[in-house]
């Protein structure tokens, strides 16, 4: 899935009230002020939690370990930064079109919608205690070591528990007898087979995941990106800027 950090919609943002000052003069600089105070707002934030994510001084485990809690906080989070992938998008879909200038007028309502986004991504983090280091290492482990792994074996537990509910459903209509009986076998028949660990899982990392596996395949493919900019990363160059 393709993703971009919010804070690179802010270099843009910077960049291009830098660009207007230096094509335009002070007029266009002064019509821009009412910019500066949440662009230096969300500066302030993401600071705020560079300094929570090295308090938390998380690093990588020698060896894989995951606990019911942890995983249930993974999947909440991973759900609402999908959400916010699709409120960026949407952002930028209302945004110019491909070749259309910026307009300096416009520049306030994109810092606001472009911080809105990334104040809750920050507050989300918090949320569920997980910083996006550890999230990029949890995303890993379940959906490329885990579930690819059990792809890459052939094996599909998600695929198997909804067949075994298939046979369930079928075996409900049918009148008590021998047909009942034996789709109800089938389906326990299923959900008994249980796959070998993934090269590189621990057994009980393996058991617990197999547990959640039908959530875990109902969210969407794809990575769902942590990754924030640091605020001294460079932004990207903007396009070109009309000022009125």
């Amino acid at each position: 899935m393709k993703a971009r950090g919010c804070l690179i919609a802010i270099g843009v943002v910077l960049a291009v009230v830098g660009a207007v000052a230096a094509l335009f003069g002070p007029g266009a600089l002064r019509r821009a002020r009412s910019v500066y105070a949440p662009i230096s707002r969300m500066k302030g934030e993401q600071r705020e939690f560079e300094t929570w994510v090295r308090q938390r001084a998380w690093t990588e485990p020698a060896a894989p370990v995951l606990s019911p809690e942890k995983l249930d906080a993974f999947l909440a989070l991973r759900r609402d930064l999908h959400a916010l992938e699709e409120k960026g998008t949407e952002l930028r879909r209302r945004g110019p079109a491909d070749g259309q200038r910026t307009r300096i007028e416009d520049v306030p309502a994109i810092v606001e919608g472009v911080g809105g986004v990334l104040r809750e991504r920050f507050a989300a983090f918090r949320k569920h205690d997980i910083v996006p280091a550890e999230y990029a290492y949890l995303e890993r482990l379940v959906y490329d070591t885990w579930l690819g792994g059990l792809a890459t074996g052939g094996d599909d537990p998600a695929a198997r528990e909804r067949a075994a509910r298939e046979i369930d459903q079928a075996a409900a209509h049918e009148a008590a007898g021998a047909v009942r009986t034996r789709l109800q076998q089938v389906a326990a028949a299923l959900r008994s087979r249980v796959p070998a660990a993934p090269k590189g899982i621990p057994e009980e990392v393996h058991r617990l995941l197999l547990r959640r596996v039908t959530e875990i395949e109902a969210q969407p493919t794809g990575h769902v990106a942590a990754r924030l900019p640091r605020s001294r990363e460079e932004p990207p160059s903007p396009g070109p800027v009309t000022s009125p």
